[in-house]
């Protein structure tokens, strides 16, 4: 029994380790001119390293991401990009009206002034009340 579970405990352990693929493996040509490829390079004969080329999965990324991981990613930070561009724009709307208004309101206050006891009085003090003060 005991020795059941070593072995179990041993391929469990071992057996993950020969699954995954590596990335180099190695070439050499034996004595009568056949070619070998291998994981592990040969005792007696000269060898020579090869880097395997894998094709890119999903899990294959600079960032670490899924391919579809990286495009909501890109598509959530476009989002915000807009989002920042509107607020901007809505802030410098938002100047610009102000400034309109305070032009507007120092020409009615100019307007007020120079109109005492004239029939505009009225107008320019209504526009003042409403819009400046």
């Amino acid at each position: 029994m005991k020795l059941q579970v070593a072995a179990i405990y041993i391929l469990y352990f071992t057996l993950p380790c020969s699954v995954y693929a590596k990335d180099s493996a190695y070439q050499w040509t034996d004595i009568q001119g056949q070619t070998h490829y291998g994981d592990k390079p040969p005792v007696n004969n000269l060898s020579r390293t090869i880097t395997l080329q894998r094709k890119m999965t999903d899990m294959d990324s600079q960032s670490g991401l899924r391919q579809s991981e990286h495009a909501r990613l890109q598509k959530m930070e476009l989002r915000q990009r807009q989002q920042q561009q509107r607020a901007q724009l809505t802030r410098t709307r938002s100047n610009r009206q102000q400034a309109a208004r305070r032009s507007r309101c120092a020409e009615n206050r100019e307007m007020f002034k120079n109109s005492r006891g004239n029939e505009n009085f009225k107008k320019h003090a209504r526009y003042l009340r409403n819009n400046c003060w």
